[in-house]
């Protein structure tokens, strides 16, 4: 189509069909109409071209592509993109579920490293998670999760040793902002990584950590747990919080905690399943070596909820994951199982927002939370699922945060994980 053909489409739109484009990529996108419209005019008013330019912006490469809508899509709802050729679907409607997991990569254990980060990945391309909690990844992993998993959002919670790392995708989950704040005494570098963010109208907080290890570290951890349990209790009504990592905690030390009424331990709640208990587990995981006839077991991996006023989840299933040995080896892909929890979101809509950064470099990296309080025993929501299924915030200079996975690789002269 040449230049007089393009303006000659463009004229004949009229204004009823041109709204109606504008507010099919808002849909997709979760945007505004004034964005819709720039993308749109640029783009000859042409949907597919528009919300390939749009992807592209936000994964920083020129391989975001929409491929048209998918075939089995009731009423046209979804349109297809990949990223770096890796197809996805983007709904036209905001989705009223969503799956989470979070999950030790055990980054510190050189051993099968590339087989079992490469395992990792193909674990998170079948599970297709919304959000992702990451500890222990290191700067290879993290440089190769980047390359790998282009259709997610990553903000990590450092760049150096070892560090956690939260996952977005894309497609679904749209980016609000972050920040990190450090425990002061530790003697680890632990710290939670807070990124706020909205699935349409769900408003989240994501608190990601790993606490304190060993139990020379119990009461340094202890004091790390009740400070982000002080925290979720101090958020905003208007966002549901979810606390998760490798929490390192004992059965005694979370008891010990009193852990508010309001505040759920996901695992209890979704019926406290044996097989789904421990998380670190050497009679059933044979990554580590435990020289004696006892072998350890623990439920260092938790997942604690605490709701928005009104309730806005349910969660629907908790489970585990990476429990087959990698292929070609005798590992596992990490020493700790993940968690994998699908939640609905309850009476979802659709919302208009700006657009998310396209990098975590692009974030005001000095945002502070909402510290409004709620009174334990405001919300009577029962968290149970489905009986059908089973005090600073760090200063990093932006330009530590780069998202380019060869600009990483230099700074830190690591090598690659190909």
């Amino acid at each position: 189509m040449d230049k007089s053909d393009e303006e000659s489409f463009e004229n004949n739109l009229d204004s009823e069909t041109c709204q109606k484009l504008v507010e099919e990529f808002t849909a997709v996108t979760n945007t505004d109409e004034a964005l819709a419209q720039f993308y749109l005019q640029d783009h000859n008013w042409k949907l597919e071209p528009s919300l390939n330019a749009f992807y592209e912006a936000q994964n920083g490469t020129s391989d975001a592509v929409t491929s048209g809508r998918s075939e089995n899509s009731a009423d046209g709802d979804d349109v297809m993109v990949t990223f770096e050729n890796l197809l996805t679907k983007v709904t036209m409607k905001p989705p009223d579920k969503f799956k989470f997991i979070t999950w030790n990569l055990d980054g510190l254990d050189d051993h099968n490293l590339k087989r079992r980060t490469k395992a990792v990945i193909k674990i998170m391309e079948t599970e297709q998670p919304d959000i992702i909690f990451f500890q222990e990844v290191i700067p290879a992993t993290y440089s190769y999760l980047e390359d790998h998993l282009p259709q997610y959002m990553i903000v990590p919670g450092g760049l150096e040793n070892y560090f956690v790392a939260t996952l977005l995708k894309r497609t679904t989950v749209y980016f609000d902002g972050h920040f990190i704040e450090p425990f002061p005494n530790t003697l680890m570098g632990r710290n939670i990584l807070f990124v706020d963010c909205h699935i349409g109208s769900l408003k989240l907080r994501l608190l990601n950590s790993h606490l304190e290890s060993t139990q020379d570290g119990a009461e340094e951890r202890k004091a790390q747990f009740r400070k982000a349990l002080k925290i979720l209790k101090a958020g905003s009504k208007e966002h549901t919080s979810i606390f998760a990592g490798d929490l390192n905690l004992r059965d005694k030390e979370a008891k010990e905690a009193q852990i508010p009424n309001d505040i759920y331990d996901l695992w209890e709640s979704c019926g406290q399943r044996q097989e789904c208990k421990f998380t670190w587990d050497t009679l059933r995981n044979t990554n580590k070596t435990i020289n004696s006839k006892f072998k350890p077991r623990a439920r260092y991996d938790r997942v604690y909820l605490h709701q928005s006023d009104p309730p806005s989840l349910k969660p629907l299933h908790f489970g585990l994951i990476g429990i087959q040995k990698v292929s070609g080896t005798q590992s596992f892909p990490s020493d700790h199982w993940g968690i994998s929890v699908s939640f609905d979101i309850v009476n979802q809509r659709a919302v208009t927002s700006s657009p998310p950064p396209s990098h975590a470099s692009d974030v005001n990296l000095h945002s502070v939370p909402s510290t409004s309080k709620t009174s334990a025993g405001e919300s009577s929501f029962s968290v149970k699922c489905s009986d059908s299924l089973e005090d600073s915030v760090i200063e990093i200079n932006s330009s530590d945060m780069q998202s380019s996975s060869s600009s990483l690789k230099r700074k830190l002269s690591i090598v690659e994980l190909d």
